[in-house]
């Protein structure tokens, strides 16, 4: 049973998005369901299905990837190419009828009274004014007509063009979800449940897409006087996963999808003779006797009729292989008619039961050692023993000979005896027809793409072996090409591995952790993500953040007073690092770059720029004398004045920082002290806007409204009579 979904939630990591689709199936519905219209860039093996809702006790006992085709009428094409085509029709027509037009134009300009050639010695005629003029008043008319139309007509064209142009890009800059094709080729899941049900059911379907990338962004609003705000978080989203995303719950991740989840294994170290590593767990051997379960079915197949023997048909003669353009059947030995578009289920079941060994022995996992010698003699007296008479006993029969010699070739790898010592990892089981010890790797671990053939598949049948490359096609249908398909799919990954490479907007950095914390990020509505391979901006959520304006000057650097806003996140998510558009009230400020805030922190800052309503100026005065015992030591005093200017019309709340020299640890001899700090300051130890500054000091002092507030410190420096400071002894 085939069913539709609808795509409702996405949950979008540093490195690929989770997508869950929900399907609701009303009415009687089997045990196995096939959600079809599912992105060909999904990751098979990430796919998740669960009973949202349904009777009680209904559960998902297997969920498989699979592929589907939809197929569409030739006239099944979308509004956009429709309206490209009828925009270059409408071109042509204005065209040819200016053209038309022009040419008529140029005929009448053309139109004149030819001149009267008159013979010798006739009299002369008199002239035709009148005919003239009617002449000259008919092209008149008529070419100021023509004109105008001409006029009407170039104006139409010019629009057409535009017209014609504008559903060109449209269309070029569409999204990659297409309905242009005759036929679609999409993934589909196989949902298998614990039963039939008989009332309707919801189904969610869980699977990992990549192509996916997000970066953040902010705008902040705030008010006159820089007193409050409003932070609103945004987030630039590009896919290319060939689906468009259509009113889902978007939500956004620093998380990596692909990270490492598993427990790290500490090895043990032994003093002794080494020993091979355990097999990995994950995968039980066979049980022992496994053939005997199949005795039943094997004298069911003896007993049963024999048809009628078909009339022999002559065998075509068989094209050279063309592995490129190898239709479906090609990979099954079958005949390029047998594996057109009008062949049945039925023969490609009797084609892939009847293929050759080799083509199966692909199959056997890994590593695995090949069937005991003693099973095969056994095989072939089994299949001796058959009856010939036709059916399913002879099908068996004629199976069992094709495969008792080549079987021993396909399966050789070299000299391998089951007599020798057994392998480690596992008990070795000996004599016809008994599995060896099994060796656990390659893709037996992969459970997804693992397969268990029927009773009629030879020996391979009721073990576990990997699918081959056409397992998963099969279900597809007889009228695609294996190559064709893997084609597409290589397509989108490649298109989905484009957008790694896709430059960021201005001013965004990538996403990453805060404090080595992950957080998620949920987007108050619903939002429309296409997939272009293109950024798009969709809302996230308003952030409740406090905000102080703080004004931060460095006179001794620059004599500029610098606006900042201390900010405090209050939501329980760090705010990642991103351009944040500033504006105050309804003018545009600005657009700077806020840095990563954990949550619950206060001591980031968002700078604003230069404020000009807030002058600063400092002197300096230097001054050289001696002092200590017997005048020893030379003592340099320095005068440091910084005057502030505050021409706003509200109290400005300011940060003067300066910095005292410091002696080098070696230096025993080298002081610095403090003389007169009016009005005082307070040292900074720790880190300020994440830079530790030996010796550094700071004013916090508030400026009122139009007034002047003068700052004084005077330090000093006492090195050794007869020594100088590197550079000059007078600090700046």
């Amino acid at each position: 049973m085939n069913a539709t979904s609808m795509l409702d939630a996405v949950t979008v990591y540093r490195d690929g998005a989770i997508c869950t689709r929900r399907c609701r199936i009303e009415g009687p519905a089997p045990d196995t369901v096939r959600i079809v219209g599912l992105p060909l860039s999904l990751t098979p093996g990430s796919l998740r299905a669960r009973v949202r809702a349904g009777p009680v006790g209904l559960q998902v006992r297997d969920v498989r990837p699979a592929f589907d085709v939809r197929f569409g009428e030739a006239i099944d094409e979308s509004a956009e190419v429709k309206a490209k085509d009828a925009a270059r029709l409408e071109v042509q027509r204005l065209e040819t009828l200016f053209q038309r037009l022009d040419a008529e134009a140029r005929e009448l300009q053309a139109l004149k009274p030819a001149r009267y050639a008159r013979e010798e010695g006739a009299p002369p005629r008199p002239a035709p004014v009148e005919a003239a003029l009617a002449l000259a008043a008919f092209v008149d008319e008529r070419l100021e007509a023509l004109l105008a139309e001409k006029r009407r007509v170039e104006k139409s064209l010019a629009d057409a063009r535009d017209e014609a142009q504008l559903r060109e890009r449209r269309l070029a800059e569409a999204s990659a979800e297409k309905r242009t094709q005759k036929a679609t080729v999409t993934r589909a899941v196989a949902v298998t449940l614990s039963h039939a049900v008989t009332s309707p059911i919801e189904l969610d379907v869980e699977y990992q897409v990549p192509g996916v990338r997000w970066v953040p962004n902010y705008t902040l609003r705030l008010e006159r006087g820089f007193e409050g705000g409003a932070l609103r978080m945004r987030a630039s989203v590009a896919q290319d996963t060939g689906e468009d995303w259509r009113g889902v719950a978007l939500s956004l991740s620093t998380a990596e999808l692909l990270r490492r989840t598993d427990v790290p294994e500490l090895n043990s170290l032994r003093v002794g003779r080494s020993q091979p590593a355990p097999p990995k767990p994950g995968f039980r051997a066979p049980p022992p006797g496994l053939d005997a379960l199949f005795e039943g079915f094997d004298g069911l197949a003896r007993r049963l009729p024999s048809p009628p023997p078909a009339a022999p048909v002559a065998p075509k003669p068989r094209p050279p292989p063309t592995p490129p353009q190898a239709p479906f059947g090609a990979s099954m030995g079958l005949d390029e008619d047998e594996a057109g578009e009008g062949m049945s289920m039925d023969r490609l079941s009797r084609a892939r039961a009847s293929a050759p060994v080799a083509a199966r022995a692909s199959l056997r996992p890994p590593g695995a050692p090949p069937p005991p010698p003693a099973a095969r003699p056994a095989m072939a007296k089994q299949a001796a023993a058959a009856p010939r008479g036709g059916g399913v006993a002879s099908s068996l029969g004629a199976l069992t000979d094709s495969l008792a010699e080549p079987e021993a070739d396909a399966f050789d790898d070299g000299g391998d005896d089951y007599g020798a010592e057994e392998p480690t990892g596992g008990a070795a089981l000996k004599g016809p027809g008994v599995l060896p010890a099994f060796v656990v790797e390659g893709d037996l671990l992969d459970y997804t793409n693992l397969i268990m053939p029927g009773p009629d598949q030879g020996p391979g049948r009721g073990r576990l072996s990997p699918a081959g490359p056409w397992a998963s096609v099969f279900a597809v249908g007889v009228t695609v090409q294996v190559d064709v398909v893997m084609a597409l799919v290589e397509q989108f990954n490649r298109r989905a591995a484009s957008i790694s490479h896709l430059a960021p907007p201005p001013g965004c950095v990538p996403v990453a952790s805060v404090d080595r914390f992950d957080f998620r990020y949920d987007c108050a509505a619903r939002v429309d993500v296409p997939s272009t391979g293109a950024w798009s901006t969709v809302p996230v959520m308003d952030c409740r953040v406090g905000l102080g304006p703080q004004y931060v000057c460095v006179p001794a650097v620059e004599p500029k007073v610098y606006r900042t806003l201390a900010m405090r996140n209050d939501t329980p998510m760090g705010l990642l690092a991103g351009p944040v558009d500033v504006s105050v009230g309804d003018e545009f400020l600005m657009t700077t770059t806020m840095p990563a805030v954990p949550p619950g922190a206060h001591t980031e800052r968002l700078g604003l720029g230069v404020e000009e309503a807030l002058k600063v100026s400092r002197k300096t005065t230097f001054a050289e004398t001696t002092g200590g015992f017997l005048g020893g030591s030379t003592v340099l005093r320095h005068d440091v004045e910084i005057e502030l200017n505050n021409r706003l019309s509200t109290p400005a709340l300011v940060e003067v920082r300066e910095r005292l020299p410091q002696p080098a640890p070696d230096e025993k001899d080298v002081k610095v002290e403090e003389v007169k700090i009016e009005p005082s300051w307070e040292g900074v130890e720790g880190p300020l806007d994440g830079v530790i500054t030996q010796g550094l000091k700071r004013w916090r002092v508030t400026v009122p409204a139009g007034q002047r507030l003068r700052l004084s410190a005077q330090y000093a420096i006492r090195i050794p009579a007869d020594k100088m400071l590197v550079g000059g002894n007078r600090r700046d």
